[in-house]
Order: structure tokens, then C-alpha cells, then sequence
């Protein structure tokens, strides 16, 4: 198995992933990265106004995928 290394973005604050995990399929890498950005979001969005959250996934030999998600609550229709 490989291991893969999930570093995450917070607008401009950026956490290296040191220790990783090993995973067989690159399948089980995008679900990994997916449920981390889900973890994460529920973690720091609340009280959030705009908000751009990355987990870049990585290997030995360097990045595969990103996972983004830009939040933003518009109070342009509020009355």
C-alpha cells in the first residue's frame, strides 16, 4: 500500500499532513479526501462569512488532487 499525505488550506493558513495514512487504491484516496473536506467544513464554517477550504492530497512522489470548497453567505438580498 501507499501512502498518501492530506495537507489542508484555510483560506491562507496551510497545515502539512506529516504523518498520513496508507491506502490501496487511488479510489480510496479521492473518498479519503472527500470525507476529510467534510469533516473539516463542519468544523470551521459556522460563524463564517467567506471562507475557501483545500485538502490537497499527496504521495512521495508529490501532489494528485484537490478537493475545494468555497463558502459565502450573500447578504446582498437580505432586508
Amino acid at each position: 500500500m501507499t501512502r498518501y499525505y492530506f495537507d489542508t488550506r484555510d483560506n491562507d493558513d496551510f497545515v502539512s499532513d506529516e504523518i498520513g495514512v496508507e491506502l490501496a487504491t487511488f479510489e480510496q484516496v479521492k473518498l479519503a479526501a472527500s470525507q476529510a473536506m467534510a469533516d473539516f467544513a463542519k468544523d470551521v464554517l459556522p460563524g463564517s462569512v467567506v471562507r475557501i477550504l483545500s485538502i490537497e492530497a499527496r504521495d512521495s512522489s508529490g501532489p494528485l488532487l484537490r478537493v475545494v470548497l468555497r463558502f459565502e453567505i450573500d447578504l446582498t438580498l437580505a432586508r
